[in-house]
């Protein structure tokens, strides 16, 4: 609440250059005793900030710092304001405000070139409350309960530490500690349900650099040579990289990758019907075989 009620001050010195410590304490709803508090901080941070008396004063900002901002190129400036709006899709209320006060600071006015939305198409609701909620436990360093769903198709009860936000590959992953674990895990949003904050602090730790998976124990990787019709082209160029595929003549797509071996690379696969053959390894061509067997029983019952 303090550094929110510091920014205000500034921002208002910044835009009227002078204004009372009366007007300040009604405008913020404090008393003005706080507000020379505040005064006395922003100076201790570095803040060119003074008390002039008399008719026509208050507290007034050095002149050179109400030009500040001017230092700032346009280019730079919508670089702060284009960042701000791709955090506002991450669900951040005090951000918006944030936006707003330094729209009007710089002076600019928003061009509505960009829009970031991190969510699905027809989704969001449930997504933006699962963020808000782990954004919260991260800052607040509130341990965080929830179901999970591996990609092994496997239900289990978690309660880590979280540390860290990651958007990769199109998806959010949280970085935490997992008490179950002990040790560093990663997992994905979508997959976690129930969530809770749980009371207590947790632990100063150190979360690793970057975001890799530590390999399972069981781990088992194919390498994998698909073809695809050309009607599943949007969705090859979608989950592959360029390299891994190759064009033929009559439009189909050749892809060469390597998957982890488990229940996950088996539904892939099998979303994209008849659009696509496993050429090799034969045992994966055999266990989709079977796969659509047992799928074609089912509605002939």
């Amino acid at each position: 609440m303090k550094n929110s009620r510091l920014f205000e001050i500034l921002y208002l010195l910044v835009e009227k250059r002078a204004v009372t410590a009366g007007e300040l304490a009604e405008r913020l709803e404090v008393s003005e005793r706080t507000i020379y508090r505040d005064i006395d901080a922003l100076s201790a941070a570095g803040i060119p900030v003074f008390t002039q008396r008399g008719q026509g004063g208050g507290i007034r900002l050095m002149d050179q710092f109400v030009l500040d901002k001017a230092l700032l190129s346009h280019a730079q400036q919508d670089e702060i304001l284009f960042a701000l709006q791709a955090i506002l899709a991450t669900g951040g209320g005090a951000e918006e405000e944030t936006l707003a006060r330094l729209t009007a600071l710089f002076r600019r006015e928003g061009t509505g070139w960009l829009e970031v939305d991190f969510t699905d198409w027809g989704s969001g609701a449930v997504e933006r409350e699962n963020f808000a909620l782990v954004k919260g436990a991260i800052l607040a360093r509130r341990p965080l309960s929830f179901t999970y769903y591996s990609s092994a198709g496997e239900r289990s009860r978690r309660t880590v530490e979280p540390t860290r936000l990651v958007f990769k590959g199109g998806c959010w992953y949280l970085s935490a500690f997992c008490q179950k674990r002990q040790d560093w895990r990663i997992f994905r949003l979508m997959r976690m349900e129930d969530l809770t904050a749980e009371e207590g602090a947790c632990p100063t730790r150190r979360p690793p650099e970057r975001l890799e998976a530590p390999p399972s124990p069981e781990y088992r990787g194919v390498e994998l040579r698909l073809r695809f019709a050309p009607a599943a082209a949007w969705r090859v160029r979608d989950y592959f990289h360029p390299k891994e595929i190759t064009r033929e003549p009559d439009g189909c797509l050749l892809v060469a990758c390597n998957f982890p071996e488990d229940q996950w690379l088996l539904s892939f696969l099998l979303s994209f019907g008849s659009q696509l053959e496993v050429l090799s390894p034969a045992y994966w061509r055999k266990l989709l075989a079977e796969e659509i067997q047992k799928l074609s029983a089912v509605y002939e019952t």
